[in-house]
């Protein structure tokens, strides 16, 4: 039966050259065309990749210098760490603290002092800050995530001393720990108290904590009396919410930061960088003027924003195409069964049912548009055997399929005397 078939595909196909192949070489370039466009895709997408790679976005995020307002939210920091987003992120947070030279402390408290009696003098000290000879520095104590955060220490790096088994690394950490100018007097190994002061809405929190002394330099770095780890900071105000808590206070001293510089890793995720920022309430009307917030986008969003046009107007064009082969399958497959409705109609005369007449117009115009698609991949295996999409190749014969069916079942229902009678 099969042979039947396919023996009457071939009769007809030689008495109709020109047709089937003109079924043929359409079926066969629209292969070629459709399997060489995905490569078309994934070229614009890998230079659209390589345009993000190629361009540096850098940002900040800077609270501005007012008292009693917004810091950036701890919970902000948090998720830009664990996010992954980034190739570098420095965080840079500060509050105010008192203290005194070693010099000072000493001449009251002795050498090697108690723990309890060093805290009695200091707070006795403290009391006498602002009297002109108390001798007491204040100033802020700054904490960073790491060395890198703070461009005065990596100019004076060298100038740093360490004690031993501490380098720059240490400031990535969470211990006590702390970096001093020579100029307070305080050497490698050295505990030194601390002060600290800050406003939680109307309410001044204070509480003294102790930092060793791992770093000293020489002179000043303008605007802080040292620097401590970021993770540190985190802990104190822990540690100090908890005691507060335990005392019957009402109020939280949250953990925020001042200073945030971020380079960005993977320049996709930008709208996802921004939306974080948003949903932390950083940009909104309200807040929006305690914060500086940049992204330096401008040169990424010019390169990669035809490039990003370029590829949504080719993906959406590709199942445009599919479309137009289920339109060319319609219109050839109705052209040509169309001149052979008197065949046809002879064929119905002669016991043949509708069904096997669609059947085998349909089959006839599935076996052509089999040796186009057949011959469009071989030649695209031939010149570029990766362009090859066996799956590419399925939709195409489907879709031109289904044109030519219901091409054939609108043809195929003729009337068999009113055919004659056209005949005649």
């Amino acid at each position: 039966m099969a042979l039947k078939t396919f023996s009457y595909i071939w009769r007809m196909a030689m008495r109709r050259k020109a047709a089937c192949i003109l079924v043929v070489i359409s079926t066969m370039i629209m292969t070629i065309f459709m399997l060489f466009y995905p490569s078309l895709i994934d070229n614009t997408r890998k230079r659209l990749k390589e345009t993000y790679d190629g361009i540096t976005v850098t940002g900040s995020i800077i609270s501005n210098e007012q008292e009693s307002v917004p810091l950036i939210p701890g919970s902000l920091w948090k998720e830009m760490e664990e996010s992954g987003c980034f190739s570098q992120l420095y965080g840079i947070s500060n509050f105010k603290v008192r203290t005194f030279p070693k010099e000072i402390l000493e001449e009251k408290t002795g050498a090697n002092p108690s723990r309890q009696r060093e805290n009695i003098i200091f707070q006795s000290l403290l009391s006498q800050f602002e009297t002109r000879d108390s001798g007491g520095m204040e100033g802020s104590m700054k904490a960073y995530n790491t060395f890198l955060a703070e461009d005065k220490l990596v100019r004076i790096k060298d100038d740093i001393q360490w004690l031993e088994g501490h380098d720059e690394r240490c400031l990535e950490g969470e211990e006590r720990i702390c970096i001093l100018s020579e100029d307070l007097g305080y050497v490698l190994g050295d505990t030194v108290p601390f002060l600290a002061s800050v406003w939680v809405g109307e309410d001044k929190v204070e509480g003294i904590f102790h930092l060793k002394v791992v770093g000293t330099y020489p002179g000043k770095i303008t605007g802080s009396l040292g620097g401590m780890p970021l993770k540190t900071m985190k802990e104190l105000t822990e540690t100090a919410n908890t005691a507060h808590k335990q005392n019957g206070a009402y109020y939280e001293w949250a953990f925020c930061v001042d200073e945030i510089y971020f380079t960005i890793r993977n320049n996709q995720q930008l709208e996802k960088i921004k939306t974080g920022i948003i949903e932390n309430g950083l940009l909104s009307s309200e807040n929006s003027e305690f914060f500086q917030i940049r992204i330096d986008d401008r040169i990424l969003k010019e390169a990669v924003g035809p490039i990003e046009s370029n590829l949504a107007q080719l993906e959406g064009s590709y199942l445009f195409f599919f479309l137009m082969i289920t339109a060319i399958g319609f219109f050839i497959s109705f052209l040509l069964v169309r001149g052979r409705k008197p065949e046809y109609a002879v064929m119905r005369m002669l016991g043949e049912s509708r069904m096997k007449i669609t059947l085998k117009a349909l089959l006839e115009q599935f076996v052509f548009c089999f040796g186009g698609v057949i011959l469009g991949a071989g030649t695209v295996s031939f010149v570029e055997a990766e362009s090859f999409r066996p799956a590419i190749c399925a939709v195409i014969l489907l879709c031109y399929t289904l044109g030519a069916a219901v091409a054939v079942m609108l043809t195929v229902r003729v009337d068999v005397m009113d055919i004659l009678r056209d005949k005649e």
